[in-house]
């Protein structure tokens, strides 16, 4: 009897969500928890292909970011928009989503926030968009300042004034200091990662970029 290809994948994904589950139970989330990033890891979009060829595009002026070798979920992380309501990862299902994590005392963020910008400005549509949380805990009216001063047109002014989604990410080994940025796939599952800052509007990124939307929006 010849199985069909698609009960194939199917019964793929429900064993690997299924092994997830054990994995997370085992690291003491709940069991709400567990599963429901076990369903967000059985959806995650990046194929073993797609991301071969990330990874081989991760070079010269953004070689220090890290491409998994398999997605991995994560949770619904949540920050506040430009008129302070609360907006989440899962706000961007279907898109492949830049997260970058900066701080207006981090020089080194400063430094790249143009280069995200005119990012936004190339690549932002339906199918990608630049996600840059501030996490200033004192001094809130400084972020802003901070993007009439250079300038910044096309990226949506986020913030997060208790730093939750930093700590969240310290927590779980992902962050070492500021910046941080993730490359995320269309249904939230993190495919890059990224400490410290990086030339975001180089040709080598825009040339990963282009491939991330091509790929993983099939």
């Amino acid at each position: 009897m010849i199985v069909p290809s698609a009960f194939l994948r199917r019964f793929a994904a429900m064993a690997w969500a299924t092994a997830i589950v054990s994995f997370l139970y085992g690291s003491g989330l709940s069991g709400k928890e567990a599963h429901a990033l076990a369903a967000e890891a059985a959806s995650c979009r990046a194929t073993n292909a797609s991301l071969e060829e990330l990874n081989r595009l991760a070079k010269g002026d953004i070689a220090a970011l890290t491409i998994s070798k398999t997605p991995l979920a994560l949770p619904d992380l949540s920050f506040n928009g430009p008129d302070g309501a609360p907006v989440s990862l899962s706000s961007f299902h279907g898109k492949t989503v830049l997260l970058n994590i900066w701080a207006t005392w981090c020089v080194p963020c400063r430094g790249e926030m143009p280069e995200l910008d005119k990012l936004q400005a190339d690549f932002g549509s339906e199918k990608f968009h630049v996600a840059a949380v501030n996490i200033d805990t004192t001094r809130f009216e400084r972020p802003k300042a901070l993007f009439q001063e250079l300038g910044l047109t096309s990226l949506t002014f986020y913030t997060d004034p208790k730093a939750d989604i930093f700590y969240e990410m310290k927590q779980s080994g992902k962050a070492l200091g500021l910046p941080l940025t993730l490359l995320l796939d269309p249904a939230g599952c993190q495919i890059g990662l990224l400490n410290g800052p990086a030339a975001w509007h180089s040709a080598d990124a825009k040339a990963l970029i282009s491939a991330a939307i091509k790929t993983l929006n099939q």
